[in-house]
């Protein structure tokens, strides 16, 4: 392996900060540096290969919240050699998905197209969708950044050591550095009025959320990576191309390069094991064009594991499997956030929930949809646990309009008004696939929603015949009673606009009712023990006789023991900023 060049000067060799407590994590939003740009320009995000060190002090398998955070702070250690591994490619802005073509040709298909940005997977009852590239989900998601109500940590399965009060400053330091805030002029999007007109009408009302975009105007934000002005063009889960998505390649990662740390991308990580002395080794494989790999083996003294539900739980389960002694737990506590999705479909008025994409001179432009998510309604916040829930409104990507378009017939539903069958025919008509930003057909009437619950139920992660994790999920999971209090709340907004209600798209494919989810959570429960969890509340591993593994550690939303009711990301981020701190 060739010897590495001299490292290249960084922020930390002039300012000379390194991490101590939270209280260095915080520090103003340039991860612990006054200068707000780098001397000479942000580094490029991704190392060459060639440039790979034979062993680095830190090992950091994945790049969304949990492993970007991690690489970011544990890099701010004078002295500290740190890489990250991430097994899908890089996405810049400008390259996302935007054309029916490309979304299809982003879709991750392993032995095919194994470093795609969507990922579907999952088991028959339950569908997971997430993010595949450097920034992982962060790329894809809705930017909500909130966290959940404070008895959620009341609940057994979470550590002792972990309530909303120690982690507020954890909280705090992720929010600085996702550059959170709400929309400036969220009320005056249709989408919003639509929700706040529906929680009025309940009894509640409907609040901005906070986000992570920029709406701050052009320009280097504080690790000196240029980003433009929101434009409200509603494409951020398919991948934002103006660059106002403040995902954790516009933050953590540069700060993480910027210290020091080598990033590679379409290197998959399949197990891990024990290495020479006290360190590990991580094994797997790297993608290579035309779909062939070449086997890679990397050294260190410390791992942490932030490739997600399933990613950093196939990992730890093919493992065992090969022989590392772990927590029986291991694989316990999946659940999907409560979440539950619906549409309500072909209604009286527009609700201007287009996406345009990166074409800033549109003529959707004055009915812009705001970014993918700008408000949300609690319901019941002081009442049982399991009947609070969160009800935000969606915009439909650019890049899906025309799949949508031909799919949400299919999908059939219940007609919440009568005596406007023939207008709603007339709209499903003008449905044509070639005419997507048309305000007059059906898909332009619609309105998507999202909510997230807090439901007590949980399946397993497992590995499947073909040894990749997959998860098991009861299908009387999707039967129980909050399930019934969302969809016929949902309901309401449909017959508020006149719309076919389409409860969770999936139930009308079949008679299952199948759940989709995109948070999802658990498989490597943190616990007080092995009897509650496979890793204590500082992320540390146990083994199968509850004693901690020493340099191994899970960072990621697999260690989330319980559905939080709430967008997970914010949670995830503190989680990882507290297991570096304890690292």
């Amino acid at each position: 392996m060739p010897k590495p060049p001299p490292r290249q000067p960084n922020r930390r060799d002039f300012c000379r900060t390194a991490l101590a407590g939270v209280g260095a994590a915080a520090v103003g939003s340039a991860g612990g540096c006054n200068i707000s740009l780098p001397l000479f320009g942000p580094l490029p995000l991704e190392t060459d290969w060639s440039q790979r060190r034979e062993r680095y002090d830190v090992l950091v398998i994945g790049s969304g919240y949990g492993g970007a955070i991690t690489a970011a702070r544990l890099s701010a250690q004078p002295g500290h050699t740190v890489a990250v591994l991430e097994r899908g490619r890089a996405w810049p802005v400008g390259s996302f998905p935007d054309t029916p073509d490309t979304a299809a040709s982003a879709l991750r298909l392993p032995g095919l197209n194994p470093t795609g940005l969507f990922e579907l997977r999952g088991s028959r009852d339950l569908t997971v969708l997430q993010g595949c590239g450097l920034g992982g989900t962060s790329l894809i998601n809705g930017n909500v950044v909130i966290a959940p109500d404070a008895d959620i940590f009341d609940d057994e399965r979470w550590p002792a050591a972990l309530t909303l009060e120690s982690l507020t400053p954890y909280y705090d330091a992720a929010r600085t550095m996702l550059g959170v805030n709400p929309h400036p002029r969220a009320r005056q999007f249709t989408k919003y009025q639509t929700l706040q007109q529906r929680a009025r009408a309940a009894g509640t009302t409907a609040e901005p959320v906070p986000i992570a975009v920029n709406f701050g105007g052009d320009g280097a934000n504080a690790q000196g990576v240029m980003q433009s002005t929101c434009i409200d063009c509603g494409d951020c889960m398919t991948g934002c191309n103006v660059g106002a998505k403040n995902t954790v390649a516009m933050n953590y990662l540069p700060l993480a390069r910027n210290n020091g740390a080598d990033i590679f991308t379409n290197v998959e990580i399949q197990y891990i094991e024990r290495g020479g002395g006290l360190g590990w080794r991580a094994i797997g494989v790297r993608h290579l064009p035309l779909g062939l790999t070449e086997p890679v083996t990397m050294e260190a003294a410390t791992i942490v594991l932030s490739a997600g539900s399933l990613g950093s739980t196939g990992i730890l389960l093919r493992s065992r499997a090969r022989g590392l002694a772990l927590s029986p737990r291991l694989g316990d506590g999946f659940n999907g956030n409560g979440d539950f999705i619906a549409i309500a479909y072909n209604g009286d008025a527009p609700q201007d929930a287009i996406g345009f994409g990166n074409r800033p001179n549109h003529a959707l432009r004055q009915h812009a949809p705001g970014p993918a998510v700008i408000g949300a309604v609690r319901y019941d916040p002081t009442g049982a646990a399991n009947q609070r829930f969160l009800v935000e409104d969606l915009a439909f990507p650019s890049a899906m309009l025309a799949s949508l378009m031909q799919i949400m017939p299919l999908f059939g539903g219940e007609d919440t008004d009568s005596g406007d069958e023939a207008a709603e025919l007339g709209r499903a008509l003008l449905s044509r696939p070639s005419r997507p930003f048309d305000r007059a057909h059906a898909l332009a009437h619609s309105l998507a929603l999202i909510v997230m619950g807090r439901d007590t139920i949980s399946g397993r992660v497992v590995l499947g015949d073909d040894d990749a994790a997959t998860v098991s999920w009861p299908a009387e999971n999707n039967q129980v009673p909050s399930v019934e209090i969302i969809n016929a709340e949902l309901r309401e907004y449909a017959a508020q606009i006149g719309a076919t209600y389409q409860s969770n798209p999936l139930w009308q494919l079949s008679d299952r009712r199948s759940l989709i989810t995109a948070h999802p959570l658990g498989g490597c429960p943190l616990g007080d023990s092995i009897e509650t969890g496979a890793c204590n509340a500082d992320g540390q591993v146990f083994d199968d006789e509850g004693n901690l593994i020493d340099g191994l550690y899970v960072a990621d939303g697999s260690i989330v023991p319980t559905a939080l009711g709430a967008n997970p990301l914010l949670t995830i981020s503190a989680l990882a900023e507290r297991i570096a701190t304890k690292i």
